[in-house]
């Protein structure tokens, strides 16, 4: 028992000791704050393009809102004869949302990202942004909206048809990935 205290009051100060000794301070590795500094960025990354990702889904999911309302209005012409005038102008706008990637309010928020700075896809001809509907699309779509606002009173319900499945052909070659 004699040898047995002092051995036990050894251990106990030995372990006091390398508890202390362990909660000392080291002095940081070079690399550590470059290896942070690249950590975070790799997530800043990493969430920059998720966002990015999320835009995409969203202004597709704009656009086919735009399209499923000209098509329902297209669908409403044809069965209104009354109001077929109204349901063609309203179909037209919807094209030509579609076309500029968004009505005015959508435009003034993009404005605003494009002036902060961020960009998508430029137009090689018109320097103008855009996510999903180029140059050339943007024409054809426009020009579709006209010939559907032009359509009349007097449309017959295969023109009406026939404005719709060429609505349909311009909108998925829109929005197919490029």
């Amino acid at each position: 028992m004699r040898t047995f205290i002092p051995t036990a009051v050894l251990c106990v100060c030995m372990l006091g000791y390398q508890a202390a000794r362990s909660q000392q301070a080291t002095a940081p590795k070079a690399d550590t704050a470059a290896q942070v500094a690249a950590s975070t960025y790799e997530h800043l990354a990493t969430a920059i393009i998720a966002i990015e990702a999320t835009e995409d889904e969203l202004v597709k999911s704009v656009l086919i809102g735009y399209h499923s309302a000209a098509q329902g209005h297209l669908k409403a012409a044809a069965r209104d004869a009354q109001g077929r005038v109204g349901h063609l102008e309203a179909s037209a706008a919807e094209v030509t949302n579609i076309g500029n990637e968004g009505d005015k309010r959508i435009q003034a928020v993009r404005q605003r990202l494009a002036k902060a700075g961020h960009t998508h896809n430029t137009d090689v001809e018109t320097k103008s942004d855009y996510l999903f509907v180029t140059n050339k699309e943007k024409k054809g779509l426009l020009d579709l909206a006209s010939k559907i606002g032009r359509a009349g009173a007097n449309a017959t319900v295969g023109e009406l048809d026939e404005l719709g499945a060429e609505l349909a052909r311009r909108f998925e070659a829109a929005i197919a990935p490029e």
